[in-house]
């Protein structure tokens, strides 16, 4: 057992990763999770060399959204390649496998960093950055859009948790493109992207093939208009739960075969 996992030499690894992705990723994680306001400041500081006025405060709340939106999407993408990108390069593979450290010990430090610390890291610079745009006169702040929103649907009987759903959401695409950081020498990012777009193709092809072969799709449908508002979304979430933890823990688990094969 103890050369699976040992708690203490797991402790001296997992601090010795952290460091690693501090200097790694630090700085970009600070960009991201201010790019709301360096938004906000760049349009406006374009408004004024181009029109000669400060872009109205109301509405702006779209930029911090939209800003948000690509903070997460460009961390998914590029988190993994940074971190561990360079484990595909002889020399820096030979030095990693070198580590005293089990490849359970290396595979679960990997995934508390991408999947935990670096979301939540990012999450909470991303609030703290809403907060600051908050104290303008009329900016309403995202993050008391979104409740609003869920506060509204939840009147009408639909209740959504969207904190995990976007927390899974983007840990899908991080952990997806971390096992193409680890498998591809070059080109990751394009070439996972072209295997993601491969591998949805078929299983979509699949999943309908098998819809069409059995009564799932009848059951389900005869199960909705059966149901109530809240017995319809209950089926849904249970279908996207499923969905999401499933395809976190499959690539999961490509992740630790793939470092299992990592031999330089």
């Amino acid at each position: 057992m103890n050369k699976i996992f040992s708690f203490d030499r797991f402790w001296k690894y997992f601090k010795y990763d952290l460091v690693n992705a501090k200097s790694n990723f630090g700085l970009s994680t600070l960009i991201l999770g201010f790019l709301p306001l360096m938004v906000y400041i760049v349009s406006n500081l374009f408004s004024l060399v181009f029109t000669g006025r400060w872009l109205p405060v109301e509405g702006s709340q779209a930029f911090g959204g939209v800003a948000m939106g690509a903070s997460f999407i460009i961390s998914s993408i590029v988190l993994g390649v940074k971190l561990y990108g360079n484990l595909t390069d002889k020399k820096a593979g030979s030095s990693w496998i070198m580590i005293p450290a089990s490849t359970f010990e290396k595979f679960l430090s990997m995934f508390l960093i991408v999947f935990i610390i670096v979301p939540v890291c990012l999450a909470a610079l991303l609030v703290v950055s809403d907060l600051i745009l908050s104290l303008l006169p009329g900016y309403t702040p995202v993050t008391s859009w979104i409740n609003k929103v869920v506060s509204s649907m939840a009147d009408n009987g639909v209740t959504v948790k969207y904190l995990p759903m976007i927390w899974l959401m983007w840990g899908q695409y991080a952990l997806a493109f971390l096992l193409g950081a680890i498998i591809f020498k070059r080109a990751k990012v394009a070439k996972t992207i072209l295997w993601m777009f491969i591998i949805s193709t078929v299983f979509g092809i699949v999943f309908t093939k098998i819809l069409g072969m059995t009564d799932m799709a009848e059951y389900f449908m005869n199960g909705i208009s059966e149901a109530s508002i809240s017995g319809v979304q209950s089926k849904i979430n249970w279908w996207l739960n499923i969905s999401w933890i499933g395809w976190v823990a499959v690539l999961a688990a490509g992740i630790f075969w793939r470092l299992k094969t990592i031999k330089h």
